[in-house]
């Protein structure tokens, strides 16, 4: 059954506990941005330690000014998946939405995640 931990944690490696990449991913990681992915190399990351180093990265080009917060999460036990909306503020005054689809393997690890950001938050 996936954890609603794992979704927690998720959200804590993205404010910088990076680390926990570790703990919650597969090995076999991958994820999908739903930006253009000419302004990044997020779709390359296979595995912990590359997600590792760019969330390390990306928190380093907003010069570590900002911060993750989770609105809600989603979870259907019958189902591998599960989603979760969050906030990102960026600085003092511009905050972003956005959602992350995850798919998770037989050990309750997040094998794949599907994250798309929008122009606004999310209303809470």
């Amino acid at each position: 059954m996936i954890e609603l931990k794992k979704l927690d944690l998720w959200n804590d490696m993205w404010n910088g506990a990076l680390d926990l990449a570790d703990e919650i991913c597969s090995p076999e990681f991958t994820i999908y941005f739903g930006r253009d992915a000419s302004t990044h190399n997020g779709d390359d990351i296979t595995g912990p330690t590359q997600l590792k180093t760019f969330v390390r990265d990306f928190r380093a080009s907003m010069n570590n000014d900002l911060e993750f917060s989770l609105v809600r999460n989603f979870v259907d036990p019958s189902t591998d998946f599960a989603v979760s909306l969050w906030n990102l503020r960026i600085g003092q005054d511009r905050v972003v939405g956005g959602i992350d689809v995850f798919e998770f393997d037989d050990a309750d690890r997040i094998r794949k995640v599907y994250s798309v950001t929008g122009q606004r938050g999310i209303a809470e």
